[in-house]
Parts: structure tokens; sequence; C-alpha cells
């Protein structure tokens, strides 16, 4: 008689069993599905459930709706790679829902619009605690100032729209490379009008100040959401190779650039963009 037999099938058992438990207390913890989607820039009218931990996430279908190079896409696809959290990646707007623009994220049948609510919403989930008004302000200015004024100048250059095309591959990208030269006259005009945009030195001075003395900008020895948030924004322009990266960063001795380096090393296993 094998003496592991019993050990081996009641693991067996074990995980199947907790694998299931875990699977149902995922779907107990979903909340009603007539809960409307929030606007942009609106928070989650019913905010989801505390008890919803990375566990139960890992459980649920997740699914976003998001664009290859879009930035407010590639942060919250990060995210969900970083921390591993299955889902469904769907290319485009969401069909059927009013709110017509990306990222979207589904998690069973709630719907989150706008990055910066989605990251919000997700932080208590993914890291175990809600994001600090610090970290907050930070998110924020990143999601409308920095993300935007790095958009503005990138499409002022017909070079730099052919290197996003290029990322952005398929017809689309080809589309993008063909017309850089008229997207380059017109689109840095409209991009942020309005807004009062900082440069992206001035930005990089804000980040460069919340991080200070330490490793990461959640202020502990590994990164944050907010650090995979800043990050995620970051790459397209980062893979792209438009210089609004280098004059955030700053110059090679530089904490930002240190901080970026970092990430870096600590993000090499995530590829949101395929091989």
């Amino acid at each position: 008689r094998n003496p592991h037999r019993f050990s081996v099938v009641h693991f067996g058992l074990a995980g199947l069993l907790s694998s299931t438990m875990a699977r149902e207390a995922a779907g107990n913890l979903l909340p009603p599905s007539n809960v409307e989607p929030n606007a942009e820039g609106e928070d989650l009218a019913v905010p989801l459930p505390r008890e919803w931990d990375l566990e139960a996430l890992r459980e649920m279908q997740v699914t976003l709706y998001s664009g290859k190079i879009s930035p407010p896409c590639c942060k919250i696809r990060f995210l969900l790679e970083f921390y591993q959290v299955p889902h469904t990646l769907v290319d485009g707007k969401k069909p059927g829902s009013t709110y017509q623009k990306i990222p979207v994220l589904d998690i069973g049948d709630r719907q989150i619009n706008d990055s910066f609510i989605i990251v919000k919403s997700l932080a208590p989930i993914l890291q175990g605690r809600p994001l600090t008004l610090d970290e907050l302000e930070i998110e924020r200015q990143v999601t409308f100032g920095l993300m935007v004024a790095a958009e503005k100048q990138t499409a002022s250059s017909i070079q730099e729209l052919c290197s996003c095309g290029a990322l952005l591959g398929g017809c689309m990208g080809c589309l993008l490379r063909s017309s850089s030269c008229a997207l380059s006259c017109v689109a840095p005009r409209k991009i942020g009008a309005g807004k009062d945009l900082r440069s992206m030195q001035e930005y990089g001075d804000m980040l460069r100040e919340h991080i200070g003395a330490g490793s990461f900008m959640g202020g502990g020895d590994k990164p944050s959401v907010l650090d995979v948030s800043v990050f995620g924004v970051l790459e397209p322009f980062n893979r792209a190779g438009c210089s609004c990266i280098d004059d955030l960063l700053g110059d090679s001795g530089n904490a930002l650039r240190s901080w970026h380096n970092r990430m870096r090393a600590a993000t090499a296993e995530v590829n949101i963009f395929g091989s």
C-alpha cells in the first residue's frame, strides 16, 4: 500500500475544492448588475465591494476594451498584466455602451469607465490599500496633464507619429504613418486645447518631488499601483522612441531616470505589445 496515496488524494481534492470555493466566492461577491456605469471623471455610484481582493479578482470575468497604443489603455493593460489578472482584451470601444471612449473595464456585470477611475477603484484590490491623497493627485496630474502634454508633443513630430504607426502595426498603423504629415499640422492644435498644460520638464519635477529619496512612488521597496500606472502611461511613448520621454526623465544621473530603470527591471516580464 502506498503510504503517500492519502496525502496525494487529500491535497488534490483540497486544491479542487479551494478553487471551486474561490470561484463561488467571487461570484457571490459580484454586485447587482443594475448599477449604472460612471461618467468620465465621475466616481462609481456604488463602490466595488470591500471584500474583493486580488485572489477574488483573478477568479472573475474581466474584460478590457482597449486600444493598442492608447496611453490610458496601456496603463490599464500594464496594471492587469503586472498583477497577473486574467482578462479578455477587446480592441476598440464597448459595443452597445453609451460611453464611447476607451478604456472601459468590465468586472462581471460592472462597467468602469475612465482610466483614472479604473486605477482609483482597482488600487485597494491590487495592492491591499487605496491610493493616498498625494498618490491620487499624482495619478490625476499624470492622466489629465502629463499624458496629454506627451501626446501633444508627439503629435507635432512626423517622425514620432511614424514610429507610433510602426508600434501600432496593421492597417491602422499604415494609415497613421501615411497621414503623419497632415496630422502633425492639425493634431497639436486640437490636443489639450483649453487645458493649462505644463512642460514635460515641469511634470518631471513633480514626479521627482514625489519620489524624493525613495525607490518607488508608493514609498516601499517594490512597485505600487501608482508606479505601475505611471510607467504604463509612459510605455507607448518610450517604445516609440518619443522625445517627450527624455524631456521628462532627464539625464542618466536623474532620480526619475533611475526610477524608470528600476521599473523597467521590475516589470521585465510584462509585455503589453506582444512580440
